[in-house]
């Protein structure tokens, strides 16, 4: 009550103040509300590690209730660090795709990656908007994954990639997105939630045939540092590929500002990156600012945004009435505006073709 009183008595620079700390706590308090409830309900941090089910739901809020921004960036982050391995970029080189057709050829990506690890988030999604369970869709949601983990194996099996550039891509899917969190987000990320992560990306690597995935975190980090320092090396194709990357990455921006943007860009590359990309280095004052940035927008989330309730996702939780699927979002100008079979993702030359049967019936679009 004397607070009460002091409150209501106190100027007004005062009380905005008080009521500005007072939020500043509710949303620290409600913001770290998920993690506690998902560590009660696992107090074993490893469970996920042998637990699939768990590991999908913890990765799932990871992904797109917690940190759904700088994890798709890291996501992004991760393929754009494979094109610093030539043996990887001369692949990418030969195809063309990257000059001709890049912004198609990072689209079907995103949504071919994401139509294999969102079934848990549309199913999420769908409950939260429909306020009901659909098993029928459930079902549909991971027979989805496997189509689409069926058609990248298959576009995939058309080009002589070797058995260890697709671990150290898988090996970036798994630290990217971790390293991100912990160095730039409002929270790292937990024991648990990392063991998630691990679990997931491991079931993806298996789907995928790939070998010889390790089976620790630590174990991923110390392959792949060893096999950055082999085979990150300089490469023509290196700099053709990362070049039409950060062409696209700029596309939306003035043309005026795209040095600056290649400029930031370099600044959140390590120096084994740069050299391989052929980048110049930007000062040390400049990379701070920019790490900085970042920083303090970890620092204002954790205090003045009120925790995500919905899941962010691409990939729609049912069809349309045509049976397609429509993005629910486009970073870039939209590739699929009346939607997509899982079957048309990839170069145009696949388009259509696969040897798996595609016969799942979606269901029609209720939202």
């Amino acid at each position: 009550m004397d607070t009460l009183v002091h409150y209501l008595t106190a100027r007004s620079s005062t009380k905005y103040a008080i009521a500005l700390g007072a939020y500043m706590l509710l949303v620290r308090h409600l913001r770290y509300r998920r993690i506690r409830a998902l560590q009660a309900k696992y107090t074993d941090p490893t469970l996920p590690l042998r637990n699939i089910d768990v590991a999908r739901e913890i990765a799932s809020d990871i992904a797109v209730l917690e940190f759904p921004y700088l994890n798709t960036v890291a996501l992004e982050f991760a393929l754009f660090k494979t094109y610093a391995i030539p043996s990887i970029s001369k692949i990418l080189a030969a195809t063309r795709q990257f000059s001709s057709s890049a912004l198609k050829r990072a689209d079907d990506t995103g949504l071919i990656l994401a139509e294999m690890n969102q079934a848990y988030s549309r199913k999420q999604l769908r409950e939260i908007l429909e306020g009901k369970t659909d098993p029928a869709e459930d079902l549909n949601d991971e027979k989805r994954s496997q189509m689409a983990t069926e058609r990248l194996n298959w576009i995939h099996g058309h080009y002589p990639i070797k058995q260890e550039d697709y671990l150290f891509t898988l090996a970036l899917f798994i630290l990217e997105p971790g390293s991100w969190i912990d160095r730039f987000e409002w929270r790292p990320l937990s024991e648990l939630e990392r063991n998630a992560m691990l679990a997931v990306w491991t079931e993806t690597g298996e789907n995928m045939k790939i070998q010889n995935i390790p089976t620790t975190f630590q174990a991923v980090k110390e392959w792949a540092e060893a096999y950055e320092q082999e085979h990150m090396l300089y490469a023509h194709s290196n700099v053709a590929i990362a070049n039409s990357t950060i062409e696209l990455l700029l596309s939306r921006a003035p043309t005026a500002v795209h040095p600056f943007g290649r400029k930031v860009v370099s600044a959140l590359l390590t120096p084994r990156l740069q050299k391989a990309f052929n980048m110049p280095a930007p000062s040390w004052a400049f990379v701070t600012v920019i790490k900085s940035i970042l920083w303090l927008r970890g620092g204002f989330i954790k205090y003045f945004m009120l925790p995500r309730n919905i899941p962010v996702i691409r990939t729609p939780p049912r069809a349309n009435k045509e049976g397609r699927y429509v993005p629910l979002f486009n970073k870039y100008e939209p590739v699929y505006p009346n939607g997509y079979t899982i079957d048309e993702l990839g170069p145009d030359k696949f388009r259509g073709k696969c040897p798996v049967p595609h016969n799942v019936k979606p269901s029609p679009q209720v939202l």
